[in-house]
């Protein structure tokens, strides 16, 4: 049966609702309705509480930035320095949950963004660069971190939802640590209409913690204006172009330049600058034909994406030590906390090649297959 604001409206009438109020959630559920039928209707914060099964006052306490929601910890990145991970607690991170799967997810990405679909794989995007002579790869800094509150609350608008509410989820899927001096730095200034948010009086102004499971595909759609301005300069080019969130790659099969190449660059992060972003220059690459072309870790220099020869080595050189010097030697030798631990690390570059090269995965797997583990070994462990 499709939706009747008409039978709504009676039924808010018939249980003795408020007529002003049932007239107006009416007018809102019908304007998302048939205004963008993919996304549900939420009018309230009360309303959201109830649609994902969690308490109004807590909610609201976490939309107030009241009191901190997020346990924090530090992962060390294989390029230097840490990398700051944000786990929301559990009734925040239930709310997160729901408006990435009722909301974000039904929105389309661009088609030149591979990052946190389904379906979609990182070979999906190199295959994209396949048979390049150039590749030219930017990176942007700080990618979550640089997606505030009031982006956000952007992407909620165009989806079809009203200020308020827009401003209220913006919050539930940003933070503002207390400690940063960072979220500090400007306070909210943008017009809401003409209602006061009196019960919201905190000027920090959050981002996108990682950690947070709303926090990739808000990133992909904060970026719904930017990768188009960024194919259309690779047409321009001669070039295509790829974004896995925070890796821009532009590629050609035909001739090119350096000095080409960096004007490139120059003119990416102009595009980027304008949306408050900024390209990391430790990480931009200009690989010319005889260079290692690689995109997102695979090599992409012939017909279809490969896995790198370091890749295989290492996953060789594992499987090889445990076999012939013990799974226990070998965890210790290479400073992994337990066997388990190395059984995980191990399992999951066999995944990985399945993802990418069927064959070399089947050689590996049937020789992961005959080492020899520790019994008894609990099950948990061997997930």
């Amino acid at each position: 049966m499709s939706w009747s604001s008409q039978r709504y409206i009676e039924k808010g009438l018939a249980d003795g609702r408020d007529p002003k109020l049932v007239k107006a959630a009416a007018s809102e559920i019908e304007r998302l309705v048939y205004g963008n039928p993919a996304v549900p209707a939420v009018l309230t914060l009360a309303h959201l509480a109830d649609r994902c099964g969690v308490d109004y006052l807590k909610l609201r306490s976490i939309v107030a930035r009241n009191e901190n929601h997020y346990a924090y910890f530090r992962i060390r990145k294989r390029s230097g320095g840490h990398r700051l991970i944000s786990v929301p607690e559990a009734e925040l991170r239930r709310v997160q949950k729901w408006i990435h799967t009722h909301i974000l997810s039904k929105a389309k990405a661009h088609p030149a963004c591979f990052s946190f679909l389904r379906k979609i794989s990182i070979r999906d995007c190199a295959a994209q660069h396949r048979g390049a002579k150039w590749v030219i790869k930017v990176d942007i800094s700080a990618f979550f971190g640089s997606v505030s509150e009031r982006h956000a609350f952007d992407v909620f608008v165009k989806l079809g939802y009203r200020s308020l509410i827009a401003f209220e989820m913006a919050r539930i899927v940003t933070d503002a640590p207390r400690s940063s001096k960072r979220y500090l730095a400007a306070p909210w200034k943008r017009d809401l209409g003409t209602y006061t948010i009196a019960q919201y009086t905190d000027s920090r102004v959050g981002f996108l913690p990682q950690g947070a499971p709303s926090s990739p595909l808000l990133s992909n759609l904060f970026m719904m204006d930017v990768d188009p301005k960024l194919e259309a300069l690779a047409v321009q080019h001669g070039l295509r172009y790829s974004r896995y969130s925070d890796d821009m790659t532009f590629s050609t099969r035909g001739e090119y330049s350096r000095e080409r190449a960096k004007k490139l660059v120059h003119a990416v992060a102009a595009v980027i600058r304008a949306k408050g972003l900024r390209v990391n220059t430790a990480k931009t690459r200009i690989i010319p034909p005889g260079g290692r072309r690689m995109v997102l870790g695979l090599l992409v220099d012939g017909s279809e994406p490969r896995l790198s020869r370091k890749f295989r080595d290492t996953l060789r050189m594992h499987i090889y030590h445990m076999k012939n010097h013990g799974v226990q030697y070998h965890a210790e030798r290479r400073g992994f906390d337990s066997v388990s631990g190395l059984y995980r690390h191990v399992k999951g570059l066999l995944d990985y090649a399945k993802s990418i090269d069927l064959s070399y995965w089947g050689k590996m797997s049937s020789a992961f297959a005959e080492i020899v583990w520790p019994n008894p070994w609990p099950d948990a462990e061997r997930v």
